[in-house]
């Protein structure tokens, strides 16, 4: 007995085989009818239905043409922009203001201000109100509407003893070693207390024009005025210690017939120095033509009619100067600021040279001293009453090269001018550099000298003409022979030098030999 299953009959085709014969059948017809479309379109042109076709085809198109109107409807997507109006909302804002309540009777005020003028004077104000009478009798009472002024200063005391002066100078000790000795029995000048009373009176003077009142900087120019006499030699000397304010005055048509227009054209250009001396060359001074034309113009219009008072009187005295002046310039020369060093002392010590001893007087010799160098210079102008502290442009730019008319070399107090009174030179000339540097070493010789390390500053002359170049001498009488070395021949005689003489020299006993009559 078998225990395998029975095998199916081979007759009966599996399921995928069936489905693949109507897939063969369905793609068998598409081919058919594909192959018979061709034949129809390869066969068709040849046959009558061609013609029959293509007239039905043209009468299709001809009745398109034959329609009058045709309408098209498409549709057209547009951007539509829709202004939205924006409506703003304006807020009023009411402001009332609230007064305060009116007072009921007069109340008294005592009101305090604090303000800085331009000049650095601090200002401090009181308005103090009152109870008064009836307007109409307090208009008439000056008493009524016033202003109480009081200006409160603070006078400086001078520097006086070796460490208040090294103080503003650290090198001084080292520049003038002889300090040390003199300054046991110096004194302060009354010139140093006369400096600030001339200040004092000048802002009293002002008092009432806070404005004009001098200001600050230039109330507090001077540290020190000291008479210095050193013990062994007896020689006086000025001690001042100051800032350096510039002159750029003086004019000179010997050494200088032109002038720069950008130092005279300054507002407080003069034309003439305290330092002056008589004339030299025939060479007009820069400035004559000019002061010439000035005088010219005062003169044509004082002789108009018709002149106020007033005016004629000014043009009398404008004419009177300005003939001075011209006469000034064709007879005598300055200084020049530009050129000369030279340092300005404060007219306050003229008129004092008989009371006082160590009253500086123009010409005077004096060294600047400054950081650590020390200059040579004379006193060569005169300056305000109420100021100190001044020196000309050149010597105002060899201590800061940035210095100019309107700009100080120096605006502290760092700057210690020495002068030695009564020194100037009896007749006066044109500067001589030279001799004044000299002269200031030997004046700063009798006051302990200068000191190790320092040396005393030379000045250039701005107008030394070039040196002419060597001349070769001319060639002797007795040359070399090139030919015969070491022997004399003698040279060429010259046609307009007599030929040497080859007799001998015949004394006469009627007179000595020449050697005699020349002693």
């Amino acid at each position: 007995m078998s225990s395998e299953p029975p095998t199916p009959a081979t007759d009966t085709p599996p399921p995928y085989q069936s489905e693949r014969r109507k897939r063969g059948c369905f793609g068998s017809l598409i081919r058919l009818l594909f192959l018979f479309s061709l034949v129809v379109a390869l066969v068709l042109p040849f046959t009558p239905f061609a013609g029959k076709i293509k007239k039905a085809i043209q009468d299709i198109v001809a009745s398109a043409r034959s329609t009058k109107e045709r309408i098209i409807t498409r549709d057209v997507m547009r951007d539509v922009i829709k202004e939205v109006p924006v409506i703003k909302e304006v807020t009023k804002e009411v402001i009332r203001e609230v007064q305060p309540p009116l007072p009921e009777k007069f109340i008294p005020r005592k009101d305090i201000d604090v303000a800085t003028l331009f000049n650095g004077i601090t200002v401090k104000t009181n308005l103090i109100t009152e109870q008064g009478g009836f307007a109409s009798l307090e208009r008439l009472d000056p008493e009524a509407y016033k202003a109480e002024f009081q200006l409160s200063i603070r006078v400086p005391k001078a520097n006086q003893t070796l460490d208040e002066l090294s103080r503003i100078n650290k090198n001084l000790p080292g520049i003038l070693p002889g300090l040390e000795v003199m300054l046991p029995e110096a004194k302060v000048s009354g010139f140093y207390h006369k400096l600030y009373e001339n200040k004092t009176n000048r802002v009293q003077n002002d008092l009432t024009r806070l404005s004009k009142i001098l200001d600050v900087h230039n109330f507090y120019d001077t540290e020190t005025i000291l008479e210095l006499t050193h013990p062994a030699t007896q020689r006086r000397a000025l001690l001042i210690q100051s800032e350096m304010d510039v002159v750029a005055d003086g004019s000179d048509g010997d050494r200088m017939p032109t002038l720069d227009e950008y130092i005279y054209l300054s507002d407080y250009y003069q034309p003439f120095t305290s330092y002056a001396w008589a004339k030299t060359t025939k060479t007009p001074n820069p400035l004559l033509a000019k002061w010439e034309d000035r005088l010219q113009k005062a003169q044509d219009e004082y002789a108009k009619k018709g002149l106020s008072a007033s005016r004629n009187r000014e043009l009398k005295v404008m004419i009177d100067q300005l003939k001075l002046e011209v006469a000034d310039f064709k007879s005598r020369s300055s200084l020049i600021a530009d050129k000369d060093p030279f340092i300005v002392i404060s007219l306050l010590f003229r008129g004092y040279g008989d009371q006082n001893k160590f009253t500086p007087q123009i010409g005077d010799y004096a060294a600047v001293i400054h950081e650590g160098k020390i200059y040579p210079a004379i006193c060569g102008d005169y300056g305000p009453s109420f100021k100190m502290g001044e020196a000309s442009l050149r010597m105002a730019k060899t201590l800061n090269p940035k210095a100019t008319p309107y700009i100080r070399p120096e605006s502290d107090l760092k700057v210690t001018y020495l002068i030695f009174p009564g020194t100037a030179e009896k007749e006066r000339s044109a500067p001589d550099l030279a001799k004044w540097r000299e002269k200031c070493l030997a004046l700063l010789g009798e006051v302990g000298g200068v000191g190790a390390g320092y040396e005393l500053y030379t000045w250039e002359d701005p107008f030394k003409k070039p040196e002419p170049p060597p001349v070769t001498p001319p060639p002797t009488d007795d040359t070399v022979t090139p030919g015969t070395p070491g022997t004399l021949t003698p040279a060429a005689a010259s046609p307009s030098l007599p030929a040497p003489a080859t007799s001998p020299i015949i004394i006469t006993p009627s007179g000595p030999p020449p050697e005699a009559k020349k002693k």
